[in-house]
Order: structure tokens, then sequence, then C-alpha cells
């Protein structure tokens, strides 16, 4: 059993029972053992990489030490792009583990209704859908009622300012045709003179 050199000095007043400390202190061995080595010794690789390819690019410039720095370089390179590629290619992989993870609990439990098997994205955006059919429905219920008034009171101004112009151009064509007829009935035509 793995103990606390002191005891926790939080203020929640909880203590933790003897398997959960043997537990952290299990966790704590296999993170120090499998996690931190290793990275510690990829790090001190890698400081240890850079510092000769520094070492080398600086030093007396011959034939031979040029191609060892490149090699080293393509070498820290490589070293770099690997983590790189297990991730790339644990992704694939963790997404078929998942797929099938699910295809099992599917069969253990299965689901019906409408909803079955729906991922929350899917759920969400068919909420976000019918909200912006409700939004659409209710502009299509209201646009007219809000735009009748506004339309007749338009309507109604552009009567009014066109009334008096409409008045106007009947009096002004009505003096015209008055002059026109005195006109005419004084002026002859030129086949009745003489």
């Amino acid at each position: 059993m793995a103990t606390y050199p002191h005891p926790p000095s939080n203020n929640s007043g909880f203590e933790p029972s003897p398997s959960q400390l043997e537990r952290d202190a299990e966790l704590r061995r296999f993170n120090r053992l499998y996690i931190f080595l290793p990275l510690g010794a990829a790090l001190f690789i890698a400081v240890i990489l850079m510092a000769i390819l520094i070492i080398g690019v600086f030093a007396v410039g011959s034939a031979q030490n040029l191609i060892f720095v490149s090699a080293l370089a393509d070498i820290i390179i490589i070293l770099g792009i690997l983590p790189l590629l297990l991730i790339v290619a644990i992704l694939p992989i963790g997404y078929f583990g998942y797929k099938i993870n699910q295809r099992q609990k599917r069969k253990l439990n299965p689901q019906t209704g409408p909803l079955a098997y729906r991922s929350r994205i899917q759920i969400f955006m068919w909420r976000l859908d019918q909200f912006a059919q409700k939004l659409q429905n209710k502009t299509n219920e209201t646009a007219p009622r809000v735009a009748k008034p506004i339309m007749k009171a338009n309507e109604t101004i552009a009567y009014l300012e066109a009334w008096p112009k409409s008045l106007k151009k009947t009096l002004k064509r009505s003096d015209k045709d008055d002059t026109r007829s005195t006109d005419r009935g004084a002026s002859k035509r030129p086949n009745d003179r003489e």
C-alpha cells in the first residue's frame, strides 16, 4: 500500500481511501516508466542530434563534413515526421474501432424511433431547421399584415400628390382648348378665302 509523504493539503475534507492512493501511486509509476522516460530519452537524443548538427554546420567546411551535416539533417527530419505518421495512421484505425464499438453497442442495446442512431449534430441540425422553418412561416404570415397598411398609406400619399397635378393638367388643357377654338373661328381656312 502506497501512502503520500504528507497528507493532502486541500480544504475539502476528503480523505482518499487506501485503494485510491494505491491506484494513484501505480499511475504515477506507469507515467514515469512509460511516458516521461521515453519522452525524456527522445528529447535527449533530439538535443544531442541538434547540437551535433550545429557543430557540424559551423565546423571547417570539407566535402565530408557537408555530407555528414546533410545526412544528419535528413535523420532529424525523418525522426520529426515519424510521430506525425503514427498519428495519421492511428486516426483511421481509431475511427473504424469507434464504428465497430458503436455497432456492438447497437446489437446489445437496440434503439427504435426516428431519433435512433442519430448523432447529436444531426439532431441539432434538425432542430435548427425546424426553428428556421417556424421563422419563415411566421414571416410569411405576418409580412402581408405589416405591409398592407404601409402600402395603403403609400397609395393614399401618391393619390394625394397626383390629384392636384392631374387637376392642373386638366385645367390647362381646357384653357388651351378654349384659345384654340377661338383662334380657329377667327381665322379662315386657306381654301375659304375668296
